[in-house]
């Protein structure tokens, strides 16, 4: 498999889970460790900047369970890296995750720019 076709297919199934996308997103804004109760404020604040009108039960990460889920697939994936300090788990952006959002990022770019010439 082809680097491309790898992260394609990473991309797709995290796709599926758009908390998942979200968080990652907070991570690389935080720039810091962040404990997991904090991933779900930081994931959520980083939400309402992007859509300011939005009711809590829009936000991606609305319960524990979520929280949960999401942050397991993630691990699962080595798209985070997470230390353990004490009972808390600390959550950073792995290498892999931040070249996943750098390629979701090119890939919207492409997107645009075909939609541009398509449309002239």
């Amino acid at each position: 498999m082809s680097r491309e076709a790898i992260l394609d297919s990473i991309l797709s199934a995290t796709a599926e889970n758009e908390n998942m996308m979200w968080m990652l997103a907070a991570l690389r804004m935080a720039e810091r460790p962040v404990q997991k109760e904090q991933l779900r404020d930081v994931t959520n604040a980083l939400y309402q900047q992007i859509h300011p009108d939005v009711e809590q039960e829009q936000l991606p990460i609305r319960s524990r369970h979520l929280l949960d889920e999401a942050a397991a697939m993630l691990e699962g994936a080595s798209l985070v890296k997470v230390a353990e300090v004490a009972k808390s788990k600390r959550y950073t952006l792995s290498p892999l995750g931040e070249e996943l959002l750098n390629y979701r990022q090119y890939k919207l770019m492409q997107e645009r720019v075909k939609r541009k010439e398509v449309g002239q």
